[in-house]
């Protein structure tokens, strides 16, 4: 059986067995309707259970005054968003690598690496607003919904088809590497997003 074949055969099943339990809701940024299987809550509470990880992964920056100013201008960016009364919160983590991330619920982390490679705090704000926005249109909790759909429709299928039973743990193990990374489509509506965000908040993106 072709990898193609394996993917319509899949997503069939997925469809089959979870849009009867699968609720739409209101994209915040888009106001369409999209499926959705974690709810505003569930997806807060992903990102309170989160946060030890990765403060034990990272560390945080000791410095109270750094923190504190990191958090101002992410909260005032984050209240100009589309969703203002998400419970934000904004860290700054102890590591070398340029790198900034969300996750679900409110959660923006820089590193002491991106920080030092920043000229002016026009440079932080437009960062920040492009991880607001992974976080306003809800990309991370589309990815996971997505692993979940695959995981169930993978368990279906390796139920009813041998062909699936041999080839479900490739097949799962693929296509979970490709969900790691937000889409492009993602990444291009996360800088509209930031730049629309850091221009309410009052900040030059030319400077």
């Amino acid at each position: 059986m072709s990898i193609r074949s394996l993917q319509r055969i899949l997503w069939s099943l997925v469809l089959v067995a979870v849009l009867p339990l699968a609720g739409c809701v209101k994209n915040p940024v888009t106001g369409g309707r999209q499926l959705a299987l974690i709810s505003e809550s569930q997806e807060i509470s992903i990102g309170e259970a989160s946060h030890p990880e990765v403060l034990a992964e990272f560390g945080i920056v000791e410095n109270p005054a750094l923190q504190q100013y990191f958090s101002r201008v992410g909260l005032d960016i984050a209240k100009r968003s589309h969703r203002p009364n998400l419970p934000w919160h904004f860290t700054v983590v102890d590591s070398d690598v340029v790198n900034a991330f969300a996750v679900p619920g409110g959660y923006i982390y820089l590193t002491r690496g991106i920080l030092a490679a920043m000229n002016n705090e026009a440079e932080l704000a437009g960062v920040l607003g492009h991880e607001i926005g992974h976080v306003t249109a809800r990309h991370s909790v589309t990815q996971i919904s997505q692993q979940q759909l695959i995981g169930l429709g993978l368990g279906i299928g390796s139920v009813f088809s041998p062909t699936f039973r041999n080839l479900s743990g490739l097949a799962e193990t693929g296509l979970s590497i490709l969900l790691l990374k937000y889409s492009r489509d993602h990444e291009r509506q996360s800088d509209q997003l930031g730049l629309q965000y850091m221009t309410l908040a009052g900040y030059d993106r030319c400077r």
